[in-house]
């Protein structure tokens, strides 16, 4: 730590007002913030001095070149956003004191009390800022009445105004009037998702009489004496691989099919941003004001949201015309709102509202999945989930264990997992349930991939 100036013009009182200001910018902000101003210190002979932790040599500002003292106002200024955000930080909390002593030092620099250090902003005797200024009294002149000799002067200006003001009059009475246009009604699209019940966790599948078209199969078993190994070795559990249709079983019924959309605020980041910008930007609040760049960068388009909506779509308009969707959403930690079910007439209304849907709040990874299942067969009858997400579970809950819940209770369930943008995401749940893991920060390549799981699908479908 240097002395910078010894200011004997300075007295020591209100020292421990202004050691308590500086004390305030270092608790909120890292040194290069906090040592924008000098700390005040008592040296010898009860003399004021100002002193920095910045290295360098202190150079006034007027020393410094044209091109130097540019970057150091912008590095001024800087600082000085920063300050004024945090002020607003604390004035939301209720802290209206502290608020107010950081708006004190806001304002642009007294250049003879400003120094570079290596390029940084100091400012010294910053307690001393001057008064705002008082705009001066412009003096009104006293009317002289006019002399005897100069009424027919005064008669005449008078004459001419009272002609100017009847002009006026004429114009205004007379001009055209502008054509009233009627207002245009905003046109609203609310989001209005049906809310129809959900269905009972087990549902039994509907009986479709269909005739078999097919009666050979009925007459092999007499030609065949010895079928008993084929029929008595129980078939595999399903395990919907390929979803191959079933032919020999007739109660097949279409697969249901539900979507899990994570809406959580991370979906708002941008596409190429990693877990260490989730980790940076909602680790601390002050972060996103001490580093703004960053933060605006992290918040570009295209989001996670918009590369999550596109293929969603892509994916929901390949499905075959019998598949019925329904969709899942977050509301934080709280609940996993059931959208309902859209039939194919009502996919394109479902793809708006998806549009409109806004992130915010927690990711309920673990209870979402568990909605979902609770809304499909997944024993007698197969039934897909496919899950869009960007991380783990943040509400404290255990995602793997509720899908081998979910495996061992409904064995024909599978769970597909997309994965957006490049953070981490639980690789356990399409594993425990015979699922896959579609990931990419690429809307195009990674509808290509969905292509093929909305395929899957369709193809159970067509069996009937």
């Amino acid at each position: 730590m240097q002395r910078v100036i010894r200011d004997a013009q300075a007295t020591p009182e209100g020292m421990s007002a202004l050691q308590a200001k500086v004390a305030l910018i270092q608790k909120h902000f890292p040194a290069t913030v906090a040592s924008l101003f000098a700390v005040p210190r008592m040296g010898s002979g009860d003399v004021l001095e100002w002193w920095t932790e910045l290295g360098g040599q202190p150079t006034p500002y007027v020393d410094l070149n044209e091109d130097a003292q540019r970057r150091l106002l912008q590095t001024y200024e800087v600082r000085q956003q920063s300050l004024g955000q945090l002020a607003d930080e604390l004035q939301k909390r209720g802290q209206t004191s502290a608020a107010d002593d950081l708006r004190s030092l806001l304002g642009d620099p007294e250049l003879d009390k400003l120094y570079s250090l290596n390029g940084e902003p100091l400012v010294v005797r910053w307690h001393q800022r001057p008064p705002k200024p008082v705009p001066p009294v412009i003096p009104v002149a006293p009317v002289v009445p006019p002399s005897r000799r100069g009424w027919w002067i005064a008669a005449a200006l008078l004459a001419l105004l009272l002609l100017l003001l009847a002009l006026l009059a004429w114009w205004y009475l007379h001009r055209e009037k502008p054509s009233a246009v009627e207002p245009v009604a905003p046109v609203v699209a609310p989001i209005e998702i049906p809310a129809e019940p959900a269905p009972e966790p087990v549902l039994e599948p509907e009986p479709e009489p269909e005739p078999e078209p097919e009666p050979a199969p009925a007459p092999e078993p007499k030609p065949v004496p010895p079928p008993k190994p084929v029929v008595a070795a129980p078939p595999p559990a399903p395990t919907l691989d390929n979803f191959a249709c079933r032919k020999k079983a007739p109660n097949a019924v279409v697969p249901q099919f539900v979507v899990v959309l994570d809406t959580s605020g991370s979906m708002e980041m941008n596409i190429k941003s990693v877990k260490a910008d989730e980790d940076w930007f909602f680790g601390n609040e002050l972060n996103k004001y001490l580093d703004v760049s960053r933060a605006q960068r992290i918040f570009t388009k295209p989001s996670r949201m918009d590369v999550a909506t596109d293929s969603l779509e892509g994916m929901i308009k390949g499905l075959d015309p019998k598949i019925d969707t329904r969709l899942i959403t977050f509301a934080g930690c709280q609940s996993t709102p059931d959208q309902g079910v859209f039939k194919f007439a009502d996919r394109q209304r479902l793809i708006n509202g998806i549009r409109g849907l806004q992130p915010n709040e927690g990711t309920p990874l673990a209870d979402s999945l568990a909605k979902a299942a609770s809304t499909v067969d997944g024993r007698n009858n197969d039934a897909v989930i496919v899950m869009f997400v960007d991380g783990e579970d943040g509400c404290q809950k255990d995602v793997c264990a509720v899908s081998r819940q979910i495996a061992h209770q409904q064995p024909r369930l599978r769970v597909n997992v997309v994965n957006i943008g490049t953070g981490g995401t639980s690789r356990c749940i399409a594993e425990n349930t015979g699922g896959r893991v579609y990931s990419s920060t690429d809307a195009a390549e990674l509808g290509k991939q969905l292509k093929l799981a909305s395929n899957e699908v369709s193809s159970n479908a067509k069996c009937n």
